[in-house]
């Protein structure tokens, strides 16, 4: 019962900060002014500060994504968070993802902007700004519909005379998460792994992906490549400490292991990989 106090007084803060939003102006913007008129700030509400305490322990296992991730759904409890903000905006630089990592920033001023480090942050976001992003190579697709820029094979696999050959590796979930912060880091290209959403982005039309463009996919489905271990699914994105999402390609279907299958999609499970990344 002591937090309900708290839980009022963040449902008045956003009432009352998106009443003075309904006159057109960005609703951000009338947020901002909302905490810097309040004397004293809003609490942290506890989901809040468990999201940051779980964000903070994935930062310090390298799980940059997953932390991003965590302080977005603090924020969105919380939009009037100043560190949340500049926590998730200093995370996704370091992921290149500098859109994203500008916006955050650019509310952490409007937050606060007298704070200490103000001028430093306006710098970091400006030389965020002048980041040009890697250009999409021979073996990686750009989609026109997102601008996601995705590798055209499995990894494991090249992409040689507009087909993918050699073999796919298949990993555990907790090893394709590695697997893509190693990628990130050989390359110094923020790779990832792609939300359920987005793989879903790239099937062409039901009951298949894009075979031109994610060439040998198919062939991963029901080929050589195909077994009752790989069950021809692809990781994703987590969904708890057990279980996480998978999608399976020939019929464009995302599902987690409880959803249909007792075994089929635990985290220990193997599965292929494909790595994603943000084109700006």
């Amino acid at each position: 019962m002591k937090y309900v106090p708290l839980f009022f007084a963040t449902m008045i803060f956003l009432i009352c900060a998106a009443a003075i939003a309904d006159d057109g102006h960005d609703p951000f913007q009338q947020i901002a002014a909302t905490y810097r008129a309040q004397n004293p700030k809003p609490k942290l509400p506890e989901e809040v500060h468990k999201y940051r305490v779980q964000a903070e322990f994935l930062i310090h296992q390298n799980r940059f994504q997953e932390a991003a991730d965590l302080y977005a759904q603090g924020l969105a409890l919380a939009p009037w968070w100043p560190q949340g903000h500049y926590d998730r905006g200093f995370i996704l630089g370091q992921l290149q993802q500098y859109p994203e990592a500008i916006e955050e920033m650019t509310r952490y001023l409007a937050l606060l902007p007298d704070a200490p480090d103000a001028r430093a942050v306006q710098d970091q976001i400006y030389q965020w700004q002048a980041a040009e992003p890697p250009k999409a190579g021979a073996d990686e697709f750009t989609d026109p519909k997102t601008g996601l820029i995705w590798r055209r094979c499995a990894e494991g696999m090249v992409y040689r005379g507009n087909t993918c050959t050699g073999t796919p590796s298949t990993l555990t979930f907790d090893q394709a998460v590695q697997h893509a912060q190693s990628e990130a880091q050989r390359t110094g290209i923020a790779w990832r792994m792609p939300t359920k959403d987005e793989f879903l982005s790239i099937v062409a039309m039901l009951p298949t992906i894009d075979g031109t463009n994610f060439p040998v996919t198919q062939f991963l489905e029901s080929g050589a490549f195909a077994s009752a271990s790989t069950v021809s699914a692809f990781w994703s994105s987590p969904d708890n400490a057990t279980f996480a999402w998978a999608v399976f390609f020939k019929n464009g279907s995302k599902w987690r292991a409880h959803d249909l299958h007792a075994n089929t999609c635990w985290r220990a499970n193997k599965f292929y990989v494909r790595l994603v990344r943000a084109s700006q």
